[in-house]
């Protein structure tokens, strides 16, 4: 690599990314998918300021593990966050995780019982979200684009990860 192009990479931070798939997707599909993950940063915030507030109500609690589970709920959403804020970031985007997380951090909702509610609710997005990634997955696996097939494997991946943990830990559905 030459001293031009050391220096096109250090002046355009936006075009390195991990996967490189900022340079596979046209405009116009990164604006769509930026868009898709801004919402999915969106819920899983909104599931991080619920997740938080109910840490709050179990601050009291003498049972260890409830405080333990929330706690690695927490630290997984947080990292969920990051992955997503740097996803968006690669493709050209702007995340900016801090507003979000106030915006959704509003006192709704006082009980317990509202918690576990806005966690579901956020929950159900995720996984609507799930298949929509897939989607994505799947059409870059069509068209032979290896660098988004690894970008969306990798948000397919993390997305059902997070998923998995709270329906492993939370969620009351009776198996069907």
């Amino acid at each position: 690599m030459n001293a031009l192009q050391k220096l096109y990479i250090v002046s355009h931070p936006l075009r390195i990314s991990r996967y490189g798939a900022h340079t596979s997707l046209s405009c116009a599909e990164r604006v769509e998918i930026i868009d898709v993950l801004n919402d999915l940063l969106g819920t899983v915030l909104s599931i991080l300021a619920q997740l938080k507030r109910g840490q709050q109500k179990l601050h009291n609690v003498s049972f260890l593990p409830v405080q333990q589970l929330f706690h690695r709920l927490v630290r997984a959403n947080t990292g969920y966050a990051d992955f997503l804020s740097t996803a968006i970031t690669d493709l050209g985007g702007y995340a900016d995780t801090a507003t979000l997380y106030h915006l959704n951090d509003t006192g709704e909702g006082t009980c317990f019982a509202d918690c576990l509610t806005g966690i579901d609710r956020g929950t159900r997005r995720l996984r609507a979200a799930d298949a929509l990634l897939r989607d994505y997955r799947d059409c870059a696996v069509a068209n032979k684009d290896n660098a988004s097939k690894r970008f969306f494997g990798e948000c397919v991946r993390h997305n059902a990860h997070f998923i998995l943990l709270i329906e492993d830990n939370l969620t009351q559905e009776p198996p069907g």
